[in-house]
């Protein structure tokens, strides 16, 4: 990676939707494209990354890597940020990803106001990220869709949006199994119920977001993601103006990948080499039918909208 200097505004793909919709996967695979960074879950930059000292994709500590180090420096001077700095961020992060303000996005259109100093303390951040690893497209995959907003409002940068959507059972049972992780990249779990509530609230607000604008909105369902990647890595390129990509190494289902430099997410961004791209239906067994049950309650009709009935 190298530097790239130029004037022209930097174009962050933001993959929105629900949390444990194959997001992390999908950043990667984009990151494999020439013009394509892959910074991972940015707005936890700070928390994660930084106040709990978390791992970049490449294995070394965030502040450590040498790519992250450099941005740091470029946005915030030769020393970085401060530890006093990274709390009052990780603060305002926060208050962007809050479901409150999700569903407020939804019922009323609105998003509380943020400090115009974290804007473009973010704005910075983006275009360092754009500047160092001399790419032209930044992928985000900050998923709250209030987070999306705010990166729509930051100057010198142009927002295409990747709204990802998947199997709420999947994603339930996501919430639900202990997965082992190391430090930052732990993964908590979560009742079905809160599951179903926010794979409704966040793909209604993403779809009322930005649905409306196809030039710079694509829905792509993970499933169809796993069975034509191929496919769908050209439309997300072709959504962030990348007309000549260069897809990474696919053969049938499996991909090689270069590692990447995310500063958080699941703890799968840490893989590289041969990845085989498999459709996790583990679900379908492994989740209690009462369980199951609520959530296609929970979820319907917005469920059936996207293509996914009810099992028999």
């Amino acid at each position: 990676m190298g530097v790239r200097v130029t004037s022209e505004p930097v174009v962050v793909l933001h993959i929105a939707g629900a949390g444990r919709s194959g997001s992390t996967l999908f950043g990667s695979l984009l990151g494999q494209l020439g013009d394509c960074f892959d910074v991972g879950e940015l707005g936890y930059l700070w928390d994660r990354g930084l106040r709990q000292d978390g791992r970049c994709g490449c294995g070394s500590r965030v502040r450590a890597c040498p790519v992250w180090r450099t941005v740091l420096q470029e946005t915030f001077g030769p020393d970085g940020p401060g530890e006093a700095e990274v709390e009052r961020l990780a603060r305002f992060h926060r208050a962007t990803s809050r479901g409150r303000d999700v569903a407020s996005l939804w019922l009323r259109g609105r998003l509380r106001e943020e400090s115009p100093e974290y804007r473009e303390i973010l704005a910075r951040l983006i275009r360092a990220a754009a500047s160092v690893s001399g790419r032209r497209v930044v992928v985000d995959s900050t998923k709250p869709v209030a987070y999306g907003r705010l990166l729509d409002d930051l100057p010198g940068v142009e927002l295409r949006v990747i709204h990802l959507v998947r199997d709420p059972r999947a994603v339930a049972w996501s919430w639900l199994r202990r997965k082992k992780g190391t430090g930052a990249d732990t993964m908590r779990t979560r009742p079905v119920l809160t599951t179903a509530a926010m794979w409704n609230l966040g793909n209604l607000a993403a779809a009322g977001s930005w649905a409306a604008d196809p030039g710079r909105y694509l829905l792509i369902r993970y499933e169809d993601l796993i069975r034509e990647p191929v496919r769908w890595l050209r439309a997300a390129a072709g959504l962030a103006g990348i007309t000549d990509a260069e897809l990474p190494p696919i053969a049938g289902s499996t991909v090689r990948m270069s590692p990447t430099h995310t500063v958080a997410g699941n703890v799968g961004r840490h893989d590289s080499g041969e990845i085989e791209l498999r459709l996790d239906a583990e679900w379908s067994r492994a989740l209690p039918p009462a369980k199951r049950l609520l959530v296609e309650c929970a979820t319907y009709p917005l469920r059936n909208r996207y293509g996914y009935r009810s099992a028999r």
